[in-house]
């Protein structure tokens, strides 16, 4: 079985040798590139699965390059920086990254998450091909019939509710803010405040905690939600 691939877009040459010393020992195939340009040339040939991509480059700007990825690649990219702002954050995500990761870090959290996204893309590829259920580990949506179960449990969810859990589901692991869950399942970033969305994820909470679901829709604050499995 060919090994995933890992293409990081690093600056720092000491900080790429780093993240490739973890990334290859655990089994990933990796390529390093210290600039964007060359980071964008790579990416056409070597087709990654995953982009570790740091925002600081030194030839262009790390956000440009993550909006050229997003338009040119399926790769997950997961956004690097020594400091993040909120504000940057939203680009980021804004402009097709993942996620975002601040330094300092550890090697193994850096496996974690590309673990994490190479996991999300097997669900989505193991989904039935007529979209009437989402596996979600042990839990499960089920389109036809607006349920999620687990275990033998089931709770059925409003029509609003059913969309917004599917619309994290198939997200699963990545952070969306509350401008892309309001465009997506309210269709209106304009008309509908942003606390409705708080409002419906508090309702899904009690849900998933009914049926024991192991299921997490974790917050951060100020930006908006990620569903993780626990």
């Amino acid at each position: 079985m060919a090994l995933a691939r890992v293409l990081v877009i690093e600056s720092d040459a000491s900080v790429a040798r780093l993240e490739r010393k973890a990334l290859e020992g655990a089994g990933y195939d990796v390529r390093c590139t210290h600039g964007g340009a060359e980071g964008l040339d790579v990416a056409k040939t070597y087709v990654p699965d995953v982009v570790i991509l740091d925002v600081a480059l030194s030839d262009l700007s790390g956000f440009d390059v993550c909006a050229a990825l997003a338009k040119s690649t399926a790769a997950f990219i997961l956004l690097v920086s020594a400091r993040f702002r909120q504000q940057e954050i939203l680009r980021g995500l804004q402009l097709g990254a993942d996620d975002c990761m601040t330094r300092p870090f550890s090697g193994g959290e850096l496996v974690a998450r590309v673990a994490s996204f190479l996991r999300r893309r097997k669900k989505l590829a193991a989904r039935p091909v007529d979209g009437s259920v989402m596996d979600l580990g042990a839990s499960y949506l089920d389109r036809n019939f607006h349920t999620l179960s687990n275990n033998g449990s089931r709770t059925t969810l409003t029509a609003l509710e059913f969309r917004l859990m599917w619309f994290l589901g198939q997200a699963e692991g990545r952070l969306l803010t509350r401008a892309q869950i309001l465009e997506s399942v309210w269709n209106d970033t304009s008309g509908v405040p942003t606390r409705v969305v708080d409002v419906h994820i508090a309702a899904l909470r009690k849900k998933l905690a009914k049926i024991r679901a192991p299921i997490e829709i974790a917050s951060v604050r100020g930006i908006g939600y990620r569903l993780d499995k626990k």
